[in-house]
């Protein structure tokens, strides 16, 4: 028997509304599509999460304004670059390049540091982008003679642009909302951010810090209809963060760094929690103070989350790091482990990070005594 006759066969015990069902359900398909498409346009409507970083120890001044200027030289330039969700449709790629430096010292005891950010994250089929520029000053503060205890205080102001691509929506009909006449495809905002942090140093090898920060203070409307521009009722959530570590000498070639971070933000809560631990080359007694040329990282951190009535564990992050004298190298790999696992297939996203320092000013710096807390990122 031929294809055509069995599928003429099969067609006569087919029920008569068989095709009529079938339009329905492609259409219902279509509808939960085009909704998922809608969904991404007008969460940004709603208070929405920042964006995520993994590297910890990579991504200091966006952690917290106060950490402008703290590391051991003159100029740090950092860049960091991670793709997320990359097996669920377009994904998340987010790029993130930074400068900060010492200003001016104040005394012998203090530090006025600054620096700029920029940084571009583009997310979904729609291509939901946010670009931002930013200046931060922070000030560090002495609490003692001798350079072992001090705080640091931060502020950063941002020029931030989103954009939505609505040309990218596939639907066999017109769509009522993306007709407005009030309805745009990109928006800017400012956005002011604040950090206090505290560094104790035990002794050379030995010390831990605390900080704390707030985002979005003023609150910024993020809304695509213009519509809402004269109300303040889609306003960027306010985020705040709380995070600490310490470097510990385990023995004469073994350290390690502990920390966490926990954030809030509206009705999500995510908590980092994990360690590097850092081998370095073990020097002879007469290079005892000399600083080692490299050093190696692995390093592991859980990440979780509470949110409304559900939590879970996220993902696990790996991470390697590599230090040559002042350049250091990272890459992490987010393995996720939540809900989303059949479809993410654990692929969480991988990140890779660069940090340069460069010291200019040593002769000056040698008569001040505040020492910054290298050895804590």
């Amino acid at each position: 028997m031929s294809c055509l006759a069995l599928f003429l066969q099969y067609f006569k015990y087919l029920p008569s509304n068989y095709f009529s069902s079938l339009l329905i359900i492609l259409t219902m398909k279509i509808k939960l599509h085009l909704l998922f498409c809608l969904a991404s346009i007008y969460c940004v409507v709603l208070p929405a999460q920042d964006i995520h970083l993994s590297h910890i120890h990579a991504s200091p001044t966006l952690l917290n304004p106060s950490m402008n200027g703290l590391f051991d030289g003159d100029i740090r330039f950092i860049a960091n670059m991670r793709s997320q969700w990359n097996s669920m449709t377009k994904g998340y790629k987010t790029a993130i390049a930074s400068m900060d430096m010492k200003l001016m010292g104040i005394g012998k005891q203090d530090y006025l540091s600054g620096g700029v950010q920029v940084y571009v994250d583009r997310a979904g089929d729609l291509d939901f982008s946010t670009r931002s520029a930013g200046l931060a000053l922070s000030y560090l503060r002495a609490l003692d003679g001798r350079g072992k205890s001090f705080v640091a205080f931060g502020v950063q102001s941002n020029f931030v642009n989103n954009s939505v691509d609505y040309s990218k929506i596939v639907a066999f009909e017109e769509i009522p909302a993306l007709s407005r006449a009030s309805l745009v495809d990109n928006i800017n905002y400012f956005d002011l951010n604040v950090g206090l942090s505290w560094y104790q140093k035990i002794d050379r090898d030995n010390g831990f810090f605390l900080g704390i920060s707030a985002f979005h203070v003023n609150k910024p409307i993020v809304s695509f209809d213009n519509r809402d521009k004269t109300n303040r009722q889609h306003t960027m959530y306010r985020k705040f963060t709380v995070h600490g570590g310490a470097h510990l000498k385990m023995s004469a070639a073994i350290d390690i760094k502990p920390n966490f971070i926990f954030t809030d933000q509206g009705p999500h809560r995510e908590i980092t929690l994990g360690s590097y631990v850092r081998y370095r080359t073990v020097l002879n007694k007469k290079n005892k103070r000399k600083k080692p040329l490299y050093f190696v990282y692995l390093g592991a951190w859980i990440r979780s989350y509470v949110e409304h009535d559900v939590s879970g564990v996220d993902s696990i992050i790996a991470s390697l790091r590599f230090d040559y004298k002042t350049l250091y190298l990272a890459f992490s790999y987010d393995i996720n482990i939540s809900k989303w696992l059949p479809s993410s297939q654990g692929r969480g996203g991988p990140e890779v990070s660069v940090i340069k320092i460069l010291n200019t000013y040593k002769n000056y710096r040698k008569n001040t005594r505040v020492k910054c807390p290298v050895n804590f990122f």
